[in-house]
């Protein structure tokens, strides 16, 4: 195996078993007392813990941590369709009243078409499944939306990837040109604020 290939897994492998370790947790806090106890929180607070700083692009108006955390992994071209341990998994419209990219959490691991996946939920940090194959299958899927019209299951609402090397690479030209583009937007528009929360209740 290539050493870059090597290194690119051993970290995902490490993102993945910190992830595990925090499954069963009530809150974010508890493993990052400083971190939003919500999904993006959790994801940050996994991330930071191997150097990688998923709040590297200030938010736009408006704009939640969950896409927040998207539009760095998309600038970085982190985005993936086959998943890996350790990469971060997004969904869209968890929540009855706001849609596009709502939550996300990290792979802990990768059983043929089955993922398993820990997030910040309305119960604590979980452990939940999803399929790629059967995305509609009550038995190979957990429910990820619950109330509005109708609970959803995680499959149907699998947004993408991200790989954790692509995010802790040297990628700063990148970040600074996506900054640059944020920097003019936001100038013309009310000063950004906090990027809001949008994560799943269920």
């Amino acid at each position: 195996m290539p050493l870059a290939l090597l290194v690119a897994s051993m970290l995902g492998e490490r993102i993945a078993h910190r992830a595990q370790q925090a499954a069963g947790h009530r809150s974010v806090r508890e493993i990052s007392p400083h971190a939003n106890d919500d999904c993006s929180g959790f994801a940050r607070a996994v991330y930071g813990r191997e150097g990688i700083d998923l709040s590297a692009l200030p938010p736009l108006p408006g704009e939640n941590g969950v896409a927040n955390i998207h539009r760095l992994a998309r600038a970085r071209r982190a985005l993936r369709r086959a998943p890996r341990p350790g990469d971060l998994v997004f969904f869209r419209d968890t929540l009855p009243r706001r849609k596009g990219l709502t939550h996300v959490g990290v792979v802990e691991a990768v059983r043929g078409s089955e993922v398993i996946f820990v997030h910040r939920a309305g119960k604590g940090i979980v452990r939940s499944r999803l399929d790629l194959r059967h995305t509609h299958s009550t038995a190979d899927n957990d429910f990820i939306k619950r109330g509005g019209q109708g609970p959803r299951l995680a499959g149907e609402l699998l947004a993408g990837f991200a790989s954790p090397d692509r995010l802790s690479a040297s990628s700063a030209r990148a970040t600074a040109r996506w900054r640059g583009r944020d920097t003019r937007r936001t100038s013309a528009r009310a000063p950004a604020s906090a990027p809001r929360q949008a994560c799943t209740a269920s």
